[in-house]
């Protein structure tokens, strides 16, 4: 078995989604050369820092689209992190804005919102999405002029890391979701704070085995647990892959190993057919006489 160590740094890759910086191609041609002696080959993330630098609020998340009097309006929030106080206050102001005036308050039991709007002329229609919609606990559609959300709000934003590529993908990872599939390489769970550094190491030394036989350049994607592409606002990070190379062993008359006590079992086997043979020969002879 042979072994391979990649280090790979963002800033050295093509950024195919810019800024976003998880979307990435790395020009690293003939890493395993194609060859017929290769059985097959296993990746591991080896190691990894990523910093914590995606926003809860984003370009995925930052939009709520309502219906007031037959109208449809859409607040878009500014990208950043939040919490209970700031969620609150942004909304206020975004509905402000837009000339509604509500009031809105978080409950320190339920952990559930209450939008109570003031001389509204007709019902507020919240038009469900994924994105801040599910943030602030809504699962559905809602209408009202004191609106509450079916779930508590969910400020925590994304709970791990999926390092994901195309050309070391392998057969031993499955998933759920059907826009990760296989691709999967490793998941990081975050446990650490905006603004922070995440340090992988693969204390568990785990291999998969790839589908390819060989390896000529590296994409790599940093996805959320739903599949979407995380948001790195161009801070850069670190990965290192080990890629293990097996190859098939072909057999020769010379390197099969033989015990030395067979060999001379087999010597004395030989010999004494030998002897066998010329007396029988030799009993030939004596009866044509």
């Amino acid at each position: 078995m042979e072994t391979r160590l990649i280090t790979l740094n963002s800033e050295d890759a093509q950024k195919i989604n810019g800024e976003y910086n998880s979307n990435l191609f790395f020009n690293i041609p003939n890493i395993v050369d194609e060859n017929p002696d290769i059985s097959h080959l296993e990746v591991s993330l080896d190691s990894a820092t990523i910093p914590v630098s995606w926003y809860l609020i984003n370009d995925l998340t930052n939009t709520l689209t309502y219906i007031y009097n037959s109208s449809q309006f859409t607040l878009t929030l500014t990208n950043g992190n939040y919490n209970g106080s700031t969620m609150i206050t942004e909304l206020t102001n975004k509905f402000d804005d837009n000339g509604l005036t509500v009031v809105i308050t978080l409950s320190q039991v339920t952990g559930l919102l209450l939008f109570k709007f003031a001389n509204a002329i007709s019902p507020v229609e919240f038009i469900y999405n994924t994105g801040l919609m599910k943030i602030l606990g809504f699962t559905q559609s809602t209408s009202g002029v004191a609106v509450v959300p079916q779930l508590p709000m969910n400020l925590l934003g994304i709970q791990k890391i999926n390092i994901c590529s195309g050309n070391l993908s392998t057969l031993s990872s499955f998933s759920s979701s059907p826009s990760l599939s296989n691709q999967v390489i490793q998941s990081i769970p975050i446990d650490v704070p905006s603004f922070h550094q995440i340090t992988y190491l693969d204390k568990a030394n785990h291999f998969g085995r790839m589908k390819s036989r060989f390896l000529s350049n590296i994409d790599i994607q940093l996805l959320d647990e739903f599949g979407r592409f995380i948001e790195m606002n161009g801070i850069e990070f670190t990965l290192s892959f080990v890629i293990r190379i097996f190859r098939k062993y072909r057999v020769t008359h010379d390197n099969i190993n033989i015990p030395k006590e067979e060999i001379k079992e087999e010597k004395k086997v030989k010999e004494e057919d030998k002897e066998e043979e010329g007396k029988d020969d030799e009993l030939e002879l004596l009866s044509q006489k």
